[in-house]
């Protein structure tokens, strides 16, 4: 059984930072905690130098609005320059992806790269909006929801492997259990 279609480069970035979040603290977290310290630090603080505390509290908010803005500048400059770096590498943009499941492996085939995973290395399965995620000992195999034309056919693809991981991966994988009703 096989998955096929496009993945364009750095598409999976938004599915590592649930990995990152199964693993320790996500990007998501530790945006969270800056706020949160500038917002318990930077008004205190800012109230404590100017002797005024509605111009530190303003001058945090005028911080989120400067932080806010910086990362969405952030967030289309990097698209940009990814397509730029990989064409000056003679990269594609967009990479051909078929993911087959094996009775002996897991498959992924990423345009000119292949690697091969023994269903025993496989150790979790699990959704994010976008994207399923197999973790395979320290690396991830993202497959883009987008490409099964149906969610029977999702259904069906994760079903079959779920049926070839290990008991001890099946119970690190709620998110695919929840799907086929296991």
């Amino acid at each position: 059984m096989e998955v096929t279609g496009v993945m364009t480069a750095g598409e999976s970035i938004s599915a590592m930072a649930y990995i990152k979040g199964r693993r320790g603290v996500s990007p998501r977290q530790m945006k969270l905690v800056l706020l949160i310290c500038m917002l318990v630090i930077g008004i205190p603080f800012g109230g404590w130098v100017s002797g005024s505390w509605t111009a530190a509290a303003m001058s945090v908010e005028f911080a989120f609005i400067g932080a806010w803005v910086g990362l969405l500048i952030i967030q289309r400059l990097a698209s940009s320059s990814m397509r730029k770096a990989l064409a000056t590498r003679g990269q594609a943009y967009e990479q051909p992806l078929t993911l087959r499941l094996t009775p002996e492996a897991l498959v992924y085939d990423l345009g000119d790269l292949k690697m091969t995973a023994h269903w025993r290395c496989v150790t979790d399965l699990f959704q994010t909006r976008k994207y399923w995620v197999f973790l395979v000992q320290s690396s991830a195999m993202v497959l883009p929801r987008r490409l099964f034309p149906t969610s029977e056919a999702e259904q069906r693809f994760i079903a079959e492997a779920m049926s070839r991981m290990t008991d001890a991966a099946r119970a690190r994988s709620p998110d695919a259990a929840v799907l086929i009703g296991g």
